[in-house]
């Protein structure tokens, strides 16, 4: 296709002095010499001719899309020509995931004018169970639906747009490459970032699964408010579990804080905002046991010092922690014994043209500001990595 040269004048491409291109390779020549007059009739921020010639008529609608992404006559033309050398459209760098992690690296992709896919069912990530959020540079005080608002308009501001779909596998090609298949579509890529995070943990007890969704919940911000006026326990000893906690002083109007540990363990500032009040009681040293229901929640096993007690509640609110999605990674990365993807100093994996960032790498430190970080600089390294190619 990409060599296939047209023979209906009506499916040329008329440049606006006139000349007639007949084929992908012909327009890649002609951008080396064309005037920016030219150039500037046929793209701009609000339309990209070019792009539209090669969806309509050579059936490329990806690498359309990834050409309305570039807006200079060096850029599409060595897109084009890396297009016509490899036979098909292969992508610089392809990012999986819609957390903050996947959307820093997406931003400084925009902005490097790197040829760039980010892949994500979901946008925000963490931001859509987080609570309150004092701990993020340049942010004093905000709350997730905020924090995911400004992330939002910076999105839209730089013309990133999600793909939304979900992968299933990513496969290292004999060339170095790698294909990334999706449940629609399958891409290809020189450098892939994961930027995949982590789940909620699970306590893996008795009615757990049974009562999910009718009183056991993993996100105090999405189902905090449908405790309202009930006592409620909250299972964890670390931050999440404190800032579940916090976010539920004004709602609950009980709140047990079970940690299997002697105390809590989180920020102290956290804990200071929240051990001490008049209605959380620390339920420490406990292991959680059983949770029991009548259709509903309506209580939680516990179980310190050999006997077990039930503490009568309306809601279960489990913090222990994240379990890093990193299934994809599994046969193709090494990973450590938490299943985390394992990473260099340069945040790429035992796989060179790899990298991994935020909550499913191995730096098991699970801060918004740290994710950012590693996937800013993944995508550096990345870009440094093709350049090398």
């Amino acid at each position: 296709m990409p060599a296939m040269s047209l023979n209906d004048p009506k499916k040329y491409f008329y440049l606006k002095d006139g000349t007639s291109l007949r084929s992908i390779a012909e327009l890649a020549n002609a951008l080396d010499k064309m005037p920016d007059d030219v150039f500037n009739h046929h793209v701009s921020p609000d339309h990209n001719h070019f792009a539209s010639w090669i969806e309509e008529v050579f059936q490329e609608p990806h690498f359309a899309q990834s050409l309305r992404k570039v807006h200079t006559a060096s850029q599409t033309s060595d897109m084009l020509k890396r297009y016509l050398e490899k036979g098909h459209f292969v992508h610089e760098v392809i990012i999986i995931g819609g957390g903050i992690a996947g959307m820093s690296a997406a931003l400084y992709a925009a902005r490097g004018r790197l040829d760039y896919l980010i892949i994500s069912p979901d946008f925000g990530g963490q931001m859509n169970v987080s609570g309150e959020i004092e701990n993020y540079p340049g942010m004093a005080h905000t709350n997730f639906a905020e924090f995911q608002d400004k992330f939002r308009e910076q999105m839209e501001t730089n013309q990133i747009e999600f793909t939304d779909e979900s992968v299933k596998q990513i496969k290292k090609l004999d060339d170095g490459h790698f294909q990334v298949v999706t449940d629609k579509n399958k891409y290809e890529a020189e450098t892939v970032i994961l930027c995949t995070g982590a789940r909620a943990r699970k306590l893996n007890i008795p009615g757990e699964n049974e009562y999910e969704k009718k009183g056991v919940t993993y996100c105090h911000v999405c189902d905090g408010p449908l405790f309202k006026g009930k006592p409620v326990a909250i299972v964890g000893g670390g931050d999440a579990a404190l800032e579940a906690a916090a976010g539920m002083l004004r709602i609950a109007s009980k709140i047990y804080l079970i940690t299997i540990n002697p105390k809590m363990t989180g920020h102290q500032y956290l804990i200071d905002r929240v051990v001490g009040q008049d209605n959380v009681e620390v339920v420490a040293n406990a292991k959680t046991v059983k949770i029991t229901g009548d259709k509903t929640v309506n209580g939680i096993v516990v179980e310190q010092g050999g006997k077990q007690r039930t503490l009568p509640v309306g809601g279960i609110i489990i913090e222990i922690g994240r379990v890093p999605n990193t299934e994809l990674a599994k046969g193709l990365c090494d990973i450590d014994a938490d299943n985390h993807i394992m990473v260099d100093k340069n945040m790429q994996t035992s796989v060179p043209g790899i990298f991994a960032a935020g909550d499913c790498a191995d730096g098991h430190e699970y801060q918004y500001v740290i994710s950012a970080g590693q996937a800013v600089y993944a995508l550096l390294k990345a870009q440094r990595y093709i350049k090398r190619r």
